[in-house]
């Protein structure tokens, strides 16, 4: 039963993947305009990372007893970057596709970007493990 749960969620994974692959292409070809590119994805990760970090701000405030109003401040700024693109795909495309477009695109880009930068950041903290016990090497012969 396992490897049937496996098989099925590889296969629901695939289609998703040509699902999003095959919305950017007719896009590209309608509209001249992709939804998934590099450049949105950072623009969805500033704006994901800046709600998150804001709202672990107000949360942190509000324990305290402290000045909640910089975590609303952060989550208002990655909102705003959200905005700006979701306005950015409905300039580009008519209602339909900029409103279904925006939706696959947060919510996909949102949840790369939430578990890239956790994957980021245990990779840079392997990497510096790995190098502490790296020994120098001096090129004497050139």
């Amino acid at each position: 039963m396992l490897v049937l749960q496996i098989l099925g969620g590889l296969i629901i994974f695939v289609g998703i993947l040509w699902a999003f692959w095959a919305f950017n292409k007719h896009c590209a070809e309608k509209f001249e305009y992709q939804f998934f590119t590099k450049l949105s994805f950072v623009i969805v990760g500033i704006a994901v990372v800046l709600v998150f970090i804001g709202n672990e701000w107000r949360l942190n405030s509000i324990a305290e007893n402290g000045d909640v109003l910089n975590g609303i401040v952060l989550m208002i700024v990655g909102a705003c970057i959200g905005f700006f693109l979701i306005i950015k795909n409905f300039r580009a495309t008519n209602f339909l596709y900029g409103f279904g477009g925006s939706i696959m695109q947060l919510s996909a880009f949102s949840v790369l970007a939430y578990f890239g930068v956790i994957v980021l950041v245990l990779g840079i903290a392997l990497s510096i493990i790995a190098n502490m016990g790296a020994q120098r090497i001096y090129v004497i012969n050139q």
